[in-house]
């Protein structure tokens, strides 16, 4: 039986602890994307607007009333849409319909996006401020 420092000494030095390989195989290496279908490029480029084209499953969009400044109190978050462009984000109010998240600031932004995303996983209580430009600019979630 060998000591474990002549191990050690005989071992190539490497990142790899013994009896593990480092070698990569083809079929280890990463894959490319596939090709999006029919349906999946028309939901992803849109009609040329930057809001969602889609109503979530089981909701249908709801009346809106532009031009007011008001507090809507418990409401639900039925869905959220993103898309990869800068300060776009939108959250789906059951009953209400799809609603801009302030856009005047990422940490704002962010934020709103977040605490929707919990309300919507948690299906809990909502109340938000939609200013007359009809985007959110607070949230209250509980």
């Amino acid at each position: 039986m060998s000591d474990p420092e002549t191990q050690t000494k005989d071992r190539a030095p490497g990142m790899a602890p013994p009896g593990v390989t480092t070698e990569v195989r083809i079929d280890d290496a990463p894959q490319r994307p596939r090709e999006l279908s029919e349906l999946e490029l028309s939901i992803t480029e849109g009609q040329g607007s930057d809001e969602p084209t889609l109503a979530p499953p089981e909701i249908e969009g709801g009346q809106s009333i532009a031009g007011i400044t008001a507090w809507q109190a418990d409401k639900r978050v039925g869905a959220l849409w993103g898309i990869n462009q800068v300060r776009n984000s939108w959250v789906f109010v059951t009953g209400v319909g799809w609603r801009k998240l302030v856009n005047n600031s990422d940490s704002a932004i962010v934020a709103l996006t977040m605490l929707s995303a919990h309300a919507k996983q948690l299906n809990s209580r909502v109340d938000y401020r939609e200013e007359a430009d009809g985007m959110v600019y607070e949230i209250y979630a509980w």
